[in-house]
Protein backbone atom coordinates (compact mmCIF):
# COMPACT_ATOMS: atom_id res chain seq x y z
CA UNK A 1 0.00 0.00 0.00
CA UNK A 2 2.56 2.28 0.71
CA UNK A 3 4.61 1.77 -2.52
CA UNK A 4 1.38 2.49 -4.16
CA UNK A 5 1.55 5.87 -2.11
CA UNK A 6 4.41 7.14 -3.63
CA UNK A 7 4.60 5.62 -7.05
CA UNK A 8 1.19 7.50 -7.05
CA UNK A 9 2.78 10.69 -5.69
CA UNK A 10 5.65 10.52 -8.06
CA UNK A 11 3.64 10.39 -11.28
CA UNK A 12 1.13 13.49 -9.99
CA UNK A 13 4.49 15.35 -9.36
CA UNK A 14 6.04 14.23 -12.97
CA UNK A 15 2.34 15.39 -14.33
CA UNK A 16 2.37 18.58 -12.53
CA UNK A 17 6.11 19.17 -13.59
CA UNK A 18 5.30 18.68 -17.42
CA UNK A 19 1.65 20.13 -17.34
CA UNK A 20 3.59 23.75 -15.92
CA UNK A 21 6.30 23.08 -19.00
CA UNK A 22 3.24 23.06 -21.15
CA UNK A 23 1.93 26.65 -20.30
CA UNK A 24 5.13 28.97 -20.47
CA UNK A 25 6.11 29.60 -24.12
CA UNK A 26 9.26 27.01 -25.08
CA UNK A 27 11.85 29.85 -25.81
CA UNK A 28 13.69 27.38 -28.01
CA UNK A 29 11.13 28.01 -30.21
CA UNK A 30 11.62 32.12 -30.30
CA UNK A 31 15.22 31.24 -30.88
CA UNK A 32 14.37 29.16 -33.21
CA UNK A 33 12.09 31.55 -35.49
CA UNK A 34 14.18 34.30 -34.95
CA UNK A 35 17.20 32.18 -36.69
CA UNK A 36 15.30 31.16 -39.59
CA UNK A 37 13.29 34.86 -39.97
CA UNK A 38 17.27 35.90 -40.00
CA UNK A 39 18.04 33.46 -42.59
CA UNK A 40 15.08 33.59 -44.47
CA UNK A 41 15.83 37.66 -45.13
CA UNK A 42 19.56 36.89 -46.03
CA UNK A 43 18.14 34.10 -48.24
CA UNK A 44 15.46 36.47 -50.07
CA UNK A 45 17.79 39.20 -50.37
CA UNK A 46 20.29 37.05 -51.68
CA UNK A 47 17.58 35.26 -53.82
CA UNK A 48 18.23 31.88 -52.88
CA UNK A 49 14.97 29.99 -53.27
CA UNK A 50 15.93 26.82 -51.85
CA UNK A 51 17.13 28.36 -48.70
CA UNK A 52 14.39 30.18 -48.35
CA UNK A 53 12.06 27.89 -48.98
CA UNK A 54 13.85 25.69 -46.21
CA UNK A 55 13.62 28.65 -43.63
CA UNK A 56 9.80 29.44 -44.64
CA UNK A 57 9.24 25.30 -43.74
CA UNK A 58 10.69 25.51 -41.13
CA UNK A 59 9.05 28.74 -39.98
CA UNK A 60 5.22 27.39 -40.60
CA UNK A 61 5.90 24.31 -38.52
CA UNK A 62 6.56 26.81 -35.76
CA UNK A 63 4.19 29.07 -36.23
CA UNK A 64 2.00 25.98 -35.89
CA UNK A 65 3.28 25.17 -32.57
CA UNK A 66 2.86 28.92 -31.50
CA UNK A 67 -0.98 29.50 -32.86
CA UNK A 68 -1.79 25.95 -31.17
CA UNK A 69 -0.05 26.82 -27.50
CA UNK A 70 -1.47 30.42 -27.36
CA UNK A 71 -4.95 28.96 -28.53
CA UNK A 72 -4.32 26.25 -25.57
CA UNK A 73 -3.45 28.94 -23.16
CA UNK A 74 -6.55 30.67 -23.62
CA UNK A 75 -7.15 34.58 -22.83
CA UNK A 76 -4.78 35.46 -25.50
CA UNK A 77 -6.64 36.69 -28.33
CA UNK A 78 -4.45 39.29 -29.41
CA UNK A 79 -1.56 36.03 -29.52
CA UNK A 80 -3.64 33.71 -31.20
CA UNK A 81 -4.41 36.95 -33.66
CA UNK A 82 -0.80 37.47 -34.22
CA UNK A 83 0.76 34.51 -34.28
CA UNK A 84 -2.03 33.17 -37.25
CA UNK A 85 -0.86 36.36 -39.30
CA UNK A 86 3.01 35.05 -38.49
CA UNK A 87 1.91 31.83 -40.11
CA UNK A 88 -0.05 33.44 -43.06
CA UNK A 89 3.13 35.52 -43.97
CA UNK A 90 5.05 32.89 -43.85
CA UNK A 91 3.09 30.80 -46.13
CA UNK A 92 2.63 34.03 -48.25
CA UNK A 93 6.82 34.33 -48.40
CA UNK A 94 6.92 30.79 -49.48
CA UNK A 95 4.39 31.35 -52.08
CA UNK A 96 6.14 34.62 -53.23
CA UNK A 97 9.25 32.34 -53.39
CA UNK A 98 8.30 29.56 -55.03
CA UNK A 99 6.93 31.77 -57.85
CA UNK A 100 10.28 33.63 -58.10
CA UNK A 101 8.90 37.24 -56.83
CA UNK A 102 11.36 37.99 -54.62
CA UNK A 103 10.53 41.81 -54.21
CA UNK A 104 7.00 40.69 -52.33
CA UNK A 105 8.52 38.41 -50.61
CA UNK A 106 10.98 40.66 -49.30
CA UNK A 107 7.64 43.01 -48.60
CA UNK A 108 5.97 40.03 -46.90
CA UNK A 109 9.22 39.54 -44.89
CA UNK A 110 9.28 42.91 -44.13
CA UNK A 111 5.37 42.28 -42.43
CA UNK A 112 6.12 39.05 -40.56
CA UNK A 113 9.04 41.12 -38.77
CA UNK A 114 7.15 43.82 -38.22
CA UNK A 115 4.23 41.48 -36.73
CA UNK A 116 6.82 39.45 -34.53
CA UNK A 117 7.81 42.64 -33.04
CA UNK A 118 4.45 43.57 -32.02
CA UNK A 119 3.44 39.96 -30.35
CA UNK A 120 6.88 40.17 -28.33
CA UNK A 121 5.49 44.21 -27.26
CA UNK A 122 2.37 42.40 -25.84
CA UNK A 123 4.06 39.17 -24.48
CA UNK A 124 7.81 38.54 -24.18
CA UNK A 125 8.82 38.21 -20.92
CA UNK A 126 12.46 40.24 -20.20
Amino acid sequence: MRHTRIVAAVLLAAAGAAWAAETEMDTDWMRAIEDANKSLSSNIALKNAKGASADTRELDELFVKVVDFFETKGDAHDAVDLSKKSLELTRDISRSVNAGDFDAATGAATNLSRNCRSCHTFYKKS
